[in-house]
């Protein structure tokens, strides 16, 4: 019976055809699907990178301020921040380890060590040391600290890491 039915449609198909020129089955119409409503896909923000930002302060090797609703600031090789939280934060007598900062160096580098040097308008200096690199989730290689300033009053923050150098300025209420 399959023989049959084969037989028949090349029977069919061979009978189109007229001396030896091929014919083009007739053209089918489709109809168009119906347009359906799908929103489009959200714009996909990929998140700038702070050391792709214009931030306050300057590459050169200079202090910079980072008073009232400075953020992140760039001085010299290096970003840092979050100077608002901070000061939000920040009271006389906090514990070693609290009073977060982050500072992001332009040429991390693994074993390099982070030090900041902090010194007062009155001459007090103090010390920190903040640790090891790490990564955050987007891939930002940063040295994170607890930098519990004892007083209030301008401080100095000069940080240092290989050969990259930042100084920031902050003042505390």
């Amino acid at each position: 019976m399959r023989s049959l039915l084969l037989a028949g449609f090349a029977s069919a198909a061979l009978t189109g055809c007229s001396a030896g020129s091929p014919v083009a089955p007739p053209a089918v119409e489709r109809p168009s699907p119906p347009a359906v409503d799908r929103p489009s896909p959200p714009a996909v923000e990929s998140p700038v990178p702070l050391s792709e930002q214009s931030l306050p302060g300057t590459t050169d090797r200079a202090c910079v301020p980072v008073n009232g609703d400075v953020r992140n600031a760039r001085s010299g090789d290096i970003i840092a921040g979050d100077f608002v939280e901070y000061r939000r934060q920040w009271r006389p007598g906090l514990e070693p380890g609290i009073g977060k900062l982050y500072w992001i160096p332009s040429h991390p580098t693994l074993n390099a060590r982070m030090t900041i040097t902090a010194t007062s308008t009155t001459g007090r200096v103090e010390t920190y040391d903040a640790g090891s690199l790490s990564t955050n989730d987007g891939g930002v290689q940063f040295y994170p600290s607890g930098i519990p300033l004892p007083s209030n009053g301008t401080w100095k923050l000069v940080a240092e890491s290989g050969n990259d150098w930042g100084c920031f300025e902050l003042t505390l209420p």
